[in-house]
């Protein structure tokens, strides 16, 4: 099966990137852990590694801006693969890619691009390639890049749009009447592609950089998508009053990406908002897997909540970070660093306090979702882990009968994170069985 490579999420500032310089040519047989690429911005040079072994397909240009998630390469088990897949009869601009870029094109025209102004077009260089190949014109064209510059996501879009499948009644056209008018968030694509996607929601104090340490560089094969909640990440800073307004929030941002029906993936309090989604109905949820969830019990390790409100540098940090594994070992500088620049303004840290003080004030959870798992009919997973020094684990008592349970030794409050084999076997399984 073909291992896709996505660009990474080198930054915690930019949703996009380029490819500084390709380490391996099309063609080249490629092992585990062997570099790839680079990606350079203003503080650093990051090195991707490869995911598999096997030989490397057609690489993504260097110097043109891609969305973090999407697919630079595509690396083959054998070279006859390859090979078959470069001959195989294809249009001028990858099916794949046609498919991909159609998505957007649905979306409500309040979120479409705004063309660049009149004048020379701004586009780039493959971009006219493609549109020059395809007898497109890019006159009036809508741009996604810097200053509305036409980039190829818009010029396959174009392409795409024409030919697009006709739509049926499982396709809407339209936002569901019972959309909310929320503020979205920001949101990330790990990988993007056909087949019903996966969104992850993460826990009090992270971001969508989390998930990095389970979907960075491991095989899957649906579109993945992230989400900063309210106060945390690039999201802005405004404290919602209850779940229901985060998942309100929720609901409005995966539905302007055009995500109407999702597997959630939410850890820790990101658990709490998915059992509050699951119950509103505004989504349609396939499937639950829910990592050492909030919202069972009012007990949370308040210590380790004051500690994260309060530690202004890296050494406090660092041992409270611990805190949320067996192995202090995976708190690594990579791992640390993610984690203060979550708190790298006055505005940051007001932010976070606020939020904690609406939802954890006095360390007591003040939400509850065992009712809303309860009314859940989809597939539900839980996975704690027996360990777990934030949540205490003896919280899984008050789960449902609806819920499979899982408990996990060796691990703390991150089991996506500590073993990241089985938590994705999981998710795998949960998505699947819906």
């Amino acid at each position: 099966m073909p291992t896709s490579v996505t660009f990474p999420k080198a930054s915690l500032e930019k949703t996009s990137g380029e490819i500084s310089n390709w380490n391996v040519s099309a063609g080249d047989k490629v092992s585990i852990g062997d570099i790839l690429f680079e990606v350079e911005d203003d503080k650093a040079t990051v090195e991707v590694d490869s995911p598999a072994d096997g030989y490397i397909g057609q690489l993504f240009e260097t110097g043109e801006e891609i969305d973090v998630g999407g697919v630079v390469a595509t690396i083959y088990e054998t070279r006859e693969d390859m090979e078959t897949e470069a001959s195989a009869p294809a249009a001028a601009a990858p099916v794949a890619d046609l498919q991909e870029a159609a998505a957007p094109v649905a979306k409500a025209a309040e979120n479409a691009p705004q063309p660049a102004p009149s004048g020379k077009i701004k586009s780039t260089p493959l971009a006219r390639r493609i549109a020059r190949d395809n007898g497109l014109s890019l006159t009036g064209l809508a741009g996604t890049g810097p200053n509305g510059r036409v980039q190829k996501r818009d010029v396959l879009a174009a392409l795409a749009a024409p030919v697009a499948a006709p739509l049926t009644a499982s396709s809407p056209t339209t936002t569901p009447t019972m959309a909310p008018d929320a503020a979205r968030l920001n949101a990330v694509w790990y990988q993007k592609g056909t087949g019903e996607p996966v969104a992850f929601l993460h826990g009090f104090g992270a971001d969508v950089a989390i998930w990095g340490g389970l979907l960075s560089g491991a095989r899957y094969d649906f579109p993945a998508i992230a989400l900063d909640l309210p106060c945390h990440g690039a999201s802005d800073g405004e404290t919602p009053a209850d779940l229901d307004a985060i998942a309100a929030r929720v609901e409005a941002t995966l539905l302007a990406e055009g995500v109407r029906e999702v597997t959630l993936a939410a850890h820790s309090f990101g658990g709490a908002v998915a059992a509050r989604l699951a119950s509103r109905g505004v989504l349609r949820i396939r499937a639950l897997c829910l990592f050492a969830p909030a919202g069972l019990s009012p007990e949370i390790n308040h210590a380790f909540v004051a500690a994260m409100l309060r530690s202004q540098s890296r050494e406090a940090l660092r041992p409270w970070l611990e805190q949320l594994v067996v192995d202090p070992s995976l708190i690594t500088e990579a791992f640390l660093e993610r984690s203060m620049a979550g708190r790298a303004t006055a505005e940051k840290m007001a932010a976070l306090q606020s939020f904690a003080q609406t939802f954890l004030p006095d360390g007591t959870q003040r939400f509850n979702v065992t009712r809303d798992l309860a009314g859940y009919l989809g597939p539900l997973r839980v996975i704690y882990g027996r360990q777990d020094r934030i949540l205490p684990a003896s919280a899984a008592q008050n789960l449902p009968g609806n819920a499979a349970l899982h408990l996990w030794d060796n691990c703390g409050h991150m089991p996506h994170f500590e073993h990241r084999r089985d938590a994705l076997r999981i998710l795998e399984e949960v998505r699947r069985s819906a």
